[in-house]
């Protein structure tokens, strides 16, 4: 097996913990006292520290090693739970992210900062110190003894890696332990070092390797614990060189075997982490599970048409056709599902954003969120990330209020921001909020004008003075900051929501607060669309929007040169929609026309075409940059016959037609 892939997976494996681990540390914050989440912050330090000793991540082990420890004497009842503390696990959680990139510390920066991090935690150690006092063993309790453990296995043996995490796991429980920082690789065998210093005896250590798939040689070395002397590295090197000569290979260095190892060491992880990371999905388990029981109906089902044919069966080769028909729309659900990822692990990171710029801006902000299981495409997510970070740091730093001008308000003292996301057809709507002062138009005209970014005698509606805050060197803060004041941000957000194709508007309050709306499109969705026709052109409308289809006579069409008609003795708006797109075009030479009523929240309209075609399910894909603007046209879709049909985006026709 692939070295890299397996440390791959565990770089994948420790950014999903510790982004687990921000979540719990800021719900520690607030419960301080709280024993299941001092439990839980143990366990993540704990699987941490054992699967980075495997792949030779020596100062991750270390770090976590430590921060473990002051847990496990919170777990005991030893200490309590503190600010100094909570800061060290936060500032241990982002020196570890950076350590999955560049193992070594081969960066300054990082380097100086893993020295900073041990220096805390030492400070952190002294908070608690309590002065040891040598004494006798209490009966029953055990002397200390390190023991070296030799694990061996064949490339067959190491597929069972799961079995493998579980074992060590269970040896590491024993006590404190040390990895060597690579594996030793000989012609068909792989010999991983491990020593253990513990209270146990040889019998406990046995029985928590009574599982493990391959062979194990368990030494007992010294009769104390040799990680408080400097003999540990002398004794590993012992250890190493021993295993080496099992196999006749002493002082050989790399060979042909071990060097993708050292090579991979070379590279470090920061490179398999750029070159893999953001092409990685995680999958639930139930969608996979779907895919393959399709892929077996499919191969039956090719095979009873085959049969069908052969046999000039037509009655049973047109129920397979059909068969096939409804497997291949399942096959297209589960499989664009696939794709589509949880907005719960990117909203898990805002809110260790939020914390951190309360504490920074001295404000009491909290971060309230729904709709974490809305599903967007990966590549979405991706470029989303960015823009959301800009807009959360804006509703921070300029929309919630100190504490003091809150009450001063008649404000709770406790700010909100809040995050909310909902699927709307084949779209995404996600919205955030904050309970602040609001935007002032005529400030950001004013600030506007100032930096030249507008003529002083422009005539602008304020919501059109709102969206001045997306203009490139636009800011409202009076200082520069490390947070805001350089007026760069809203401009990058409203290129990043454009690059994908999305759309973002802004409703806001002064003294309630301001609301940004995000609107997304799936990179690819599967709708139910009603396939009409206008001037040659074949267009779509989802079925979800659509009131209903009627027939009526041209004559029967009031007021068109207001675009009225009479529906139910209801006057509303209508779109020709063979005049509309292309105005040269002459209506259709016929006395009826076939009339499709949209219907969506409160608006009603209708959009009069010439054929209407019937439905379809459509896989509907994003258009180029060709079709920007033309806002009304949110996808395409290519039909059976090799054509295009045009989605029609039932709300930009709306605002076109009231505009």
């Amino acid at each position: 097996m692939d070295l890299s892939e397996l440390r791959q997976d565990f770089i994948s494996e420790v950014e999903v913990l510790l982004s687990k681990l921000d979540d719990i540390l800021i719900e520690l914050e607030k419960e301080m006292e709280d024993e299941e989440l001092v439990s839980q912050t143990f366990r993540i330090m704990h699987t941490i520290k054992g699967s980075s000793g495997m792949y030779g991540f020596e100062k991750v082990v270390s770090i976590t090693h430590e921060l473990e420890s002051l847990y496990d004497s919170v777990r005991n009842g030893e200490r309590k739970v503190n600010s100094r503390l909570i800061e060290l696990s936060f500032a241990v959680s982002d020196h570890l992210k950076q350590l999955l990139v560049d193992e070594f510390c081969t960066e300054a920066r990082n380097a100086e900062q893993h020295i900073k991090i041990l220096d805390h935690i030492e400070k952190v150690k002294g908070d608690y110190q309590e002065e040891e006092k040598p004494g006798e063993l209490q009966p029953g309790e055990k002397s200390v003894a390190t023991w070296n453990i030799i694990y061996y296995t064949n490339d067959k043996e190491q597929l069972s890696a799961t079995d493998l995490t579980n074992t060590f796991e269970m040896v590491f429980a024993l006590g404190d332990y040390r990895f060597c920082e690579t594996p030793i690789v000989t012609d068909d065998m792989q010999y991983w070092s491990i020593y253990l210093s513990t209270g146990k005896d040889f019998n406990d250590i046995e029985n928590a390797l009574l599982f493990a798939p391959g062979c194990f040689e368990v030494t007992k070395i010294a009769d104390h614990d040799i990680f408080k002397q400097e003999e540990y590295n002398k004794a590993e090197k012992r250890a190493a060189s021993g295993a080496m000569q099992r196999d006749g290979e002493e002082g050989e260095g790399a060979t042909a075997d071990n060097a993708p190892v050292a090579e991979l060491k070379k590279e470090g992880p920061a490179s398999a982490t750029k070159k893999q990371g953001k092409n990685r999905i995680h999958v639930d388990s139930e969608k996979l599970d779907t895919l393959m029981y399709l892929v077996s109906e499919l191969v039956t089902t090719k095979s009873e048409l085959k049969l069908a044919l052969q046999k000039g069966n037509e009655t049973k080769a047109m129920e397979s056709a059909e068969k096939i028909d409804k497997l291949s729309k399942m096959f297209s659900n589960n499989t664009l599902s696939i794709r589509l990822v949880p907005l719960l692990e990117t909203i898990n990171k805002f809110k260790r954003l939020v914390r951190d710029l309360s504490k920074e801006l001295g404000k009491d902000i909290r971060f309230e969120t729904a709709g974490e299981e809305t599903e967007l495409d990966k590549n979405i997510i991706d470029v989303i990330g960015e823009p959301i970070m800009h807009i959360i740091r804006n509703c921070v730093d300029h929309g919630i209020e100190k504490p003091s001008a809150r009450g001063a308000a008649g404000k709770p003292s406790t700010g909100v921001v809040s995050f909310d996301a909902v699927t709307v057809g084949n779209c995404v709507h996600i919205t955030i909020s904050d309970d602040g002062n609001g935007i002032d138009p005529q400030k950001v005209l004013a600030k506007a004008e100032k930096r030249l970014l507008v003529a002083p005698d422009a005539t602008l509606t304020e919501e059109q003075i709102i969206e001045l805050i997306f203009l490139p060197g636009f800011s409202t803060a009076e200082n520069v900051s490390n947070i805001s004041g350089r007026g760069v941000g809203m401009d990058i957000v409203l290129k990043k929501i454009k690059e994908i194709r999305g759309e973002i508007s802004i409703k806001s309050t002064p003294g309630r607060g301001t609301s940004f709306i995000i609107k997304l499109q799936q990179t690819i969705s599967i709708i139910n669309a009603l396939l009409v026709e206008a001037d040659d052109i074949t267009y779509a409308i989802p079925v979800e929007d659509i009131d209903s289809c009627i027939i009526e006579l041209r004559e029967h069409i009031v007021n068109k040169q207001n675009n009225v008609l009479d529906f139910n003795g209801e006057l509303i708006p209508f779109i020709n929609l063979r005049t509309k797109f292309n105005p040269g075009a002459t209506l259709r030479d016929s006395e009826t026309d076939k009339i499709v009523i949209i219907k969506k929240l409160n608006k009603k309209y209708a959009l009069v075409t010439d054929t209407i075609i019937g439905e379809y399910q459509a896989v509907i894909k994003p258009l180029g940059k060709t079709f920007y603007d033309i806002e009304f046209l949110s996808g395409a879709s290519l039909l059976g016959d090799g054509s295009i049909a045009l989605l029609l985006d039932t709300d930009k026709l709306w605002s076109e037609m009231t505009a």
